[in-house]
């Protein structure tokens, strides 16, 4: 999860509006070339205002009663320039290095532009309080800062800015620093000697390295350091009394969480998504704590308290996945939208063993009928007692106006965890039956954990802020499943159940569900629309489900099995549902890892389409299974 900021922005860029008193004074002719060469440089004629820009000698900062050029702000006196501000004005083009003359420049604004190139120096500006450059298009390195004492605001956000980050040394009256969403690396540089520090954000980039300490920041509100590559531990917390937000989401943060004792300003709290350990230490006194997101990491022990007074919002704070105790807390239901809370973290009373393939088969919620989980267990496949486990998720979309949706989720299984840990991928833009192979991306992840051989539960938490828990049971009965393994030989053609696919076609496929207890054939097909690589997005995605009810043991080839098209329901919610027949299929199973799938389309979307796919399975073949 990864909190909003509050308000459009927090990092202090701020607009300095200057009137000056008009009269006849001129400025220095090396200010008045520095402004025509930004008009020239930066496409003056097509700014959406320029007016009297390009006027005669004298007339920069208005003379006669007249105007000064368009956005340009001079002192009291009409001698020199201090401001200039042409946000949002169609600037393209570059920066002159000419700027530099203007020695008495106190505010630079030209932000949600279309400038590129390099960021000219600024070290000689050294009246300079406030600079925004964000969203444009500038590229290369920051330049020095040195030698701008004088600097109050910094806003350099959203270009594609690369190299390091420059010292901040001797900035002392620095409040907000952005430099978010480029491609920045290195380390964060030291904060130390910037008391009056307000606002940090330096998230979305390629930093790496420790994150450096915060002490003596007490002015401190908001630090913002989301989907980096930091590492090392989280430094100490204590006396930022107006920290505000905290955001350090998916990053390789390792180490405990340090005290939260006296953060009592504290509203967003992310440490979600990294490697983090030890227990969640005391709330008390975040009073005005909104929500946590601690999930995706490796703590322990009794989850603390809520504030008092509490108040965290409803669903808006995510605990899990953790190996916390499974103790009851009605306010953490609330807050996590999870009942029980720690059932997201896939911790039950009942010890099971996740290493074995009798978990394999069909999965869903009786309350959602026509979406579901195909599941696949690769018992031992790390070593002994070290699994892993693969789920084909077929679903909707979220929005009412519907659509075919599906997920692939991977994670390992370790014999003796209270769940596995999953990552869930999307994969879209590929052609049915045909190339292009696609790949997948990761849009969240999950927790699934077994309370026995028929129950189970996925808690999932998606990129784009679904949140959720599904409780699941077996579509059919279960074969060789036990709480301690897989409790002996299988029956007849039970092994032939698992993932399979076209390796010239990676990025769709077919999940099996063999079932001889009920003599049912069950899959579900993972694949794209015919032009689904032109369609785009989520759009292009199909799936299928084949099923035959006398499937019967030992069963190796059959023809006549339906395929049948699931339309109108909607994301992990009851009804609307509409299945049809659209078409037949045949399977000829050559060997516990070669099998050939004919099939015939004859209505739905794929109508008049017919083939052969040559499949594989996508790992190991189970052990045991032979033909």
């Amino acid at each position: 999860m990864s909190f909003a900021k509050a308000g459009s922005r927090l990092v202090l860029t701020a607009i300095l509006l200057f009137a000056g008193t008009l009269a006849d004074a001129a400025i220095p002719a090396t200010e008045r070339q520095a402004l025509i060469d930004l008009y020239n440089v930066a496409g003056g004629s097509n700014w959406v205002y320029a007016q009297l820009w390009n006027g005669p000698a004298g007339s920069e900062c208005g003379a006669n009663g007249a105007p000064p050029w368009f956005g340009v702000t001079c002192d009291s006196g009409n001698s020199h320039v201090i401001g200039i501000y042409l946000v949002e004005n169609n600037l393209n083009g570059t920066l002159p290095a000419s700027i530099a003359a203007l020695t008495q420049l106190q505010s630079f604004n030209v932000s949600i532009n279309s400038l590129s190139g390099a960021i000219p120096p600024l070290s000689g500006l050294s009246s300079l309080q406030n600079i925004s450059l964000d969203t444009n298009g500038f590229s290369g390195p920051i330049p020095s800062m040195s030698g701008l004492a004088s600097l109050v605001g910094f806003d350099v956000a959203n270009n594609k800015l690369s190299g390091s980050l420059p010292s901040l040394a001797g900035l002392v009256n620095l409040q907000g620093f952005n430099v978010s969403g480029n491609n920045l690396s290195g380390g964060v540089p030291s904060f130390s000697g910037l008391a009056n520090l307000q606002v940090v954000d330096v998230h979305g980039n390629n930093l790496s390295g420790a994150i450096p300490a915060l002490t003596g920041l007490g002015g401190l509100q908001a630090f913002y350091a989301q989907d980096n590559q930091l590492s090392g531990s989280i430094p100490a917390l204590s006396g930022l009394s107006g920290l505000q937000y905290l955001n350090l989401h998916n990053n390789g943060l390792t180490g405990s969480i340090p005290a939260l004792a006296g953060l009592t300003s504290l509203a967003t709290l992310d440490l979600g998504a990294n490697q983090l350990s030890g227990a969640l230490p005391s709330l008390a006194g975040l009073n005005v704590l909104n929500a946590i997101d601690i999930g995706a990491n490796q703590l322990s022990g009794n989850i603390p308290a809520a504030p008092r007074p509490n108040s965290l919002l409803p669903g808006a704070s995510v605990l899990c996945p953790n190996s916390f105790s499974a103790t009851a807390n009605s306010d953490w239901d609330a807050a996590t939208g999870v009942f029980p809370w720690y059932s997201a973290c896939g911790l039950t009373a009942t010890a099971f063993n996740l290493d074995q393939h009798g978990l394999t088969g069909a999965w869903y919620n009786p309350a959602t009928g026509g979406q579901g989980f195909l599941i696949e267990t690769y018992p031992d496949l790390f070593g002994g007692g070290h699994g892993y486990l693969a789920v084909g998720w077929y679903v909707f979309d979220a929005s009412a106006a519907g659509g075919q949706r599906w997920y692939t989720l991977q994670g390992d299984a370790v014999s003796g965890s209270a769940f596995v840990a999953l990552n869930i991928y999307a994969a879209t833009g590929g052609n049915f039956n045909t190339p292009p192979t696609v790949a997948s991306v990761q849009v969240g992840t999950a927790t699934l954990s077994f309370g026995d051989c028929t129950d189970g539960t996925l808690s999932y938490h998606l990129n784009d802020g679904r949140i959720g828990s599904i409780s699941l049971t077996r579509l059919d009965p279960n074969i060789t499943c036990s709480s301690s393994g897989d409790n002996g030989s299988p029956v007849a053609n039970f092994l032939l159940s698992g993932a399979w696919f076209d390796h010239s076609t990676s990025g769709q496929g077919f999940f099996f569900d063999v079932n001889p207890a009920i003599t049912t054939f069950f899959a579900a097909w993972y694949t794209y629309a015919p032009n689904g690589s032109t369609t785009g997005g989520g759009a292009s995605q199909r799936w299928y489900t084949i099923q035959d009810n006398n499937f019967v043991p030992g069963t190796l080839s059959k023809s006549g099995l339906q395929i049948y098209e699931s339309t109108g329901g909607m994301f992990n919610a009851p009804g609307g549902i509409s299945t049809a027949p659209v078409g037949t299929a045949s399977v000829s199973f050559q060997s516990c890892s070669g099998l050939t799938l004919n099939y015939v389309f004859t209505a739905g979307t794929n109508a008049g389409l017919n083939g052969s796919i040559n499949l594989g399975r996508v790992v190991n073949v189970p052990a045991g299974c032979s033909l």
